[in-house]
């Protein structure tokens, strides 16, 4: 089962040097979860004039403060390094809004990338929950997915 989360997170993350070390690779994919949550909806609160949007961008900066000061704390405790780095995928999602134009088309484009990375993260996070081998980040990831699971329930609410 360890050897199956190790794989599920290596292949998500893209961090080669993570491989060996399931923990450190959620650690490493936590990080850019938070990164991207925080760049996505600062852009969002930015490039757009939409309430709704606005509304769910605040709750998602909120959220993902919260979600930093937490994992700091957990990986100190677990005596873990933090690297603040986007991985591959959430670095192209973030690439990509950025050079959406503004209004509507980001508006869209915001809501479309919070759904693919929310879907994707939360079964990051679930699989660790479930197996992880640090007891303090699988509490951390326990906190996270009904947090995450609730962003993706209001998401799917706005989107209708």
């Amino acid at each position: 089962m360890r050897g199956l989360l190790a794989a599920f997170l290596l292949a998500s993350s893209a961090l080669p040097a993570a491989a060996a070390d399931p923990t450190q690779a959620f650690v490493a994919q936590a990080v850019a979860v938070n990164k991207f949550q925080l760049a996505a909806s600062q852009l969002a609160l930015r490039k757009t004039q939409s309430n709704v949007v606005h509304d769910f961008a605040h709750q998602m900066m909120l959220d993902y403060s919260v979600a930093v000061m937490k994992l700091r704390q957990a990986a100190a405790e677990a005596k873990l390094p933090l690297h603040d780095a986007l991985d591959p995928p959430h670095k192209a999602l973030l690439d990509a809004l950025t050079h959406t134009p503004p209004g509507k088309t980001l508006s869209r484009a915001y809501f479309e990338a919070e759904e693919k990375t929310l879907r994707d993260d939360t079964a990051i996070f679930q699989a660790y929950a479930a197996n992880g081998d640090n007891e303090r980040l699988t509490l951390y990831a326990q906190e996270m997915v009904p947090v995450m699971q609730g962003e993706l329930e209001q998401l799917g609410k706005l989107r209708k």
